[in-house]
């Protein structure tokens, strides 16, 4: 039978278990889906398919294992690394199954505090959920309106509230998985504590759909925040922010909700393209930082917290309500959209112990000065958790300049994370991108361990393949 026969006759199966209407084959219609959000990577499909229900992938799956067929799991389609990104050039059929039309939420239980919902649920509509329940959702991403709960999962994803409320797996309380067999992992409860054996659902989130497809989640809620400090101020040196962030959980314990930084190669891209919105003022950093504060807050004291360690007041611009606010997250929002403006950049999301960090900066900055003279560096990110978003391009560069740059500079700044005890992925994941350095820089017993798992889960290596190991 001819490859053209069978993928009519996949079609037909595929129609048969999802209907004529969520099996798509348009090449229009595809071709969003089969490219990633930073326009790197694309690959082909004979289909994407948007199933209904959990039965509907557990047929789905059963077929592919009979038939070999590859899968690529996808939700809102914005990962940065390629993982949602089906191959170029597979050897076997590929279908991409997207969870958009699996967007239920089942419960909302205000007494647990907990959120029952379909991974195809964009984060922006659990934290809309939440909100009408007078309860709080805080994973908070700039792609909240497209990005899936599922793809969140898969990723393990960061944001900007991980200094309180922590990373997607720690905002978890259960999860439904199909497996590659097409049994269902049924692990969805609602409990806080729960020590019977190992906890399976955590083998799934970070996994990036190499293991199976997430269906369903019970998510933590929390007390919506009363009311936010939420201020912006210059400081010359990092020790200063880092002194400022343990007085801050000190003092207001676990109220510090955010605490970013943003360097001053991307002040000036951000001034350069947003004239009309300049910065308040510019330094070689400014700090961003929210503190979830009640109606016992006392502004005398915090001005005195910050007078202790030789801040200026004056100096320090307070969000005076919610639009000021807004306004300066905007800033910090932004600064991804004026890099992009100025020029493609070799991109890296690294985390660091908070004490290296200005150590692996003096290390790792001016070996890069030598590769490219007329680079510009655009560095930010969540400070209080050590996650830094470590960019470095040239003006007017193409995507295909900075691929040129890229594994030159990689090198570089991931051997200087792994020397100061850093991570290479601290929130993104691995996909294609970061597949090499992955496999480089992980010890070989820990990657033997995840191809052990990998192989007794999906031993046809259908699932994601040729993503992340």
């Amino acid at each position: 039978m001819s490859s053209h026969n069978f993928t009519e006759t996949h079609l037909a199966k595929f129609r048969e278990i999802c209907g004529n209407n969520n099996v798509v084959t348009k090449p229009e219609l595809m071709s969003a889906h089969l490219t990633d959000w930073r326009k790197r990577y694309s690959g082909n499909a004979i289909a994407i398919l948007f199933p209904e229900n959990t039965s509907q992938i557990v047929a789905i799956i059963k077929y592919c294992q009979h038939q070999k067929v590859a899968i690529t799991p996808q939700g809102g389609n914005t990962s940065t690394c390629g993982a949602a990104t089906p191959l170029a050039n597979h050897t076997a059929p590929q279908i991409i199954i997207n969870l958009a039309r699996m967007n239920k939420v089942i419960e909302v239980d205000r007494v647990n505090s907990s959120v029952t919902i379909e991974a195809g649920c964009t984060l922006q509509m659990v934290q809309e959920i939440a909100a009408s329940h007078n309860l709080y959702f805080p994973l908070t991403l700039a792609s909240q309106g497209t990005c899936q709960i599922g793809g969140n999962l898969a990723t393990n994803a960061g944001g900007t509230q991980v200094l309180k409320y922590g990373m997607m797996r720690d905002l978890t309380l259960g999860l439904e998985v199909v497996l590659p067999n097409g049994n269902i992992m049924q692990n969805n409860h609602k409990l806080r504590k729960n020590n019977t054996y190992l906890d399976l659902k955590q083998i799934f989130i970070g996994s990036e759909g190499t293991l199976g497809i997430i269906t369903r989640a019970t998510l933590k809620l929390f007390p919506l925040p009363v009311n936010y400090l939420t201020f912006m101020l210059p400081v010359e040196k990092l020790v200063t922010a880092l002194t400022l962030l343990e007085k801050l959980k000190h003092y207001y314990l676990n109220n510090v909700s955010a605490f970013e930084i943003i360097k001053d190669d991307s002040q000036k891209l951000y001034n350069q393209q947003f004239p009309d919105a300049k910065l308040p003022f510019t330094a070689n950093w400014l700090l961003l930082a929210e503190l979830e504060i009640n109606a016992d807050f006392n502004l005398d004291n915090f001005i005195s917290l910050l007078e202790s360690i030789g801040i200026n007041p004056d100096d320090v611009l307070i969000a005076s309500n919610d639009k000021q606010r807004r306004d300066l997250w905007l800033i910090r929002e932004h600064i991804p959209l004026a890099e992009k403006a100025y020029g493609y950049a070799v991109k890296h999301d690294i985390s660091l112990p908070l004490g290296k960090i200005e150590e692996f900066l003096a290390t790792s900055m001016p070996k890069l000065r030598k590769i490219e003279a007329d680079g510009y560096f655009s560095i930010f990110g969540h400070l209080g958790d050590g996650n830094l978003h470590y960019n470095f391009g040239k003006k007017g560069a193409s995507l295909t300049d900075t691929e040129a740059l890229e594994e030159q500079v990689s090198q570089i700044v991931y051997q200087d994370v792994i020397n100061f005890g850093g991570s290479i992925a601290a929130e993104h994941g691995i996909g294609i991108a970061k597949k090499q350095w992955f496999k480089k820089y992980t010890p070989v017993e820990n990657l033997e361990l995840l191809q052990t798992l990998k192989k007794q889960l999906d031993p046809l290596n259908l699932f994601n393949p040729s993503k992340i190991l």
